[in-house]
């Protein structure tokens, strides 16, 4: 285990010291240092908070124009940073101030082969996803949810800085995100999840953020049973619900997220049907805030839902009649 909390073997040594050379990956700016200094405090208040803000006045506008967004439904217009961290939470605040700093500093690194414009589009319905499953799941740290599962493939970006040709011809709009996955597997003996919580570890990320976004492509290794479980299930997941939004499922992968709902999340079958309708209207909310389209390709909720379903039928009628099959040759 390296000082950042990753496993050693999970990052290839070759991989680690090209990491470790590039030049041209960004540092956390100065506002994410003190808000990540913040989240550690024990004693901070939300004049502190307000304080940080009010450093970087693009973000500041990101987070009252957050707090007057259809997401909270405050009736009033909130015209300051001291009422908006009342609305979205103090820790609230801090997730998405610590999101809209990291990605700003990412967007002025743009490489050369990596398609931007769905990187940006996958980061914002993944957090719509997280934030929706979170809210199904009667959680209260909605925003502490969205952060991780915002910047879940951050390590892609990462990877475009030092290896340009790496995802350049790849058509990442109809790639299913697992095939995704096993080629980073093969071509780099890891992914990029692990590689974005190796950065985020770097710059002294809270732990939680860091080891969500280790799990969020390896949901079987999240520990059971802990306070975490739930919020680490709910990352994995969103990435799970982003592909059934954005590209064209397999029969497999509509078949594997109805169970992980039922089985894992513990979710009614409805809820399914419910959670892909708000996860499209959430995106196009949070997309606003970014410039962002994420209206692009969106499919119908009610058709997927439905193939689920049908698809979950067919697979059960097949179980039981294997057992029979087994019982009568016994």
């Amino acid at each position: 285990m390296d000082s950042t909390g990753i496993p050693d073997q999970m990052l290839p040594p070759e991989l680690q010291a090209r990491l470790r050379q590039c030049t041209t990956l960004p540092s956390p700016p100065k506002v994410a240092v003190k808000i990540i200094e913040l989240a550690k405090d024990p004693e901070v208040d939300i004049e502190d908070v307000v304080r940080v803000l009010m450093i970087d006045p693009a973000l500041s506008a990101k987070i009252l124009r957050m707090a007057n967004s259809p997401l909270y439904g405050h009736q009033k217009k909130v015209k300051d940073l001291t009422k908006a961290t009342m609305v979205i939470g103090f820790n609230g605040v801090l997730s998405l101030a610590l999101s809209f700093s990291l990605i700003k500093t990412f967007r002025r690194e743009e490489g050369a082969g990596l398609n931007h414009l769905w990187f940006w589009r996958r980061a914002i319905m993944n957090g719509a996803a997280c934030r929706t499953l979170g809210e199904a799941c009667h959680r209260k740290d909605l925003e502490q949810l969205f952060t991780p599962a915002f910047l879940q493939d951050i390590g892609m970006l990462v990877l475009d800085q030092i290896d340009p040709a790496l995802y350049a011809h790849l058509n990442l709009d109809r790639l299913p995100h697992q095939r995704l996955v096993d080629y980073e597997m093969e071509r780099l003996g890891t992914t990029h999840a692990t590689v974005g919580a190796w950065l985020l570890a770097q710059w002294h990320c809270p732990e939680e953020l860091v080891q969500a976004i280790d799990y969020s492509d390896r949901p079987h290794h999240i520990p059971p049973q802990t306070d975490q479980t739930l919020f680490f299930h709910c990352v994995a997941c969103s990435g799970m619900l982003t592909d059934l939004c954005t590209t064209e499922p397999g029969d497999e992968q509509l078949v594997e997220i109805s169970e992980y709902f039922q089985t894992t999340l513990n979710l009614a079958s409805l809820a399914f049907l419910e959670v892909l309708k708000k996860v499209q209207a959430v995106g196009r909310e949070l997309g606003s805030l970014f410039g962002i389209d994420t209206a692009d390709g969106e499919h119908d909720p009610h058709a997927l839902f439905e193939k689920a379903r049908e698809l979950l039928v067919l697979r059960n009628i097949g179980i039981d009649q294997q057992l029979k099959t087994l019982t009568a040759q016994v």
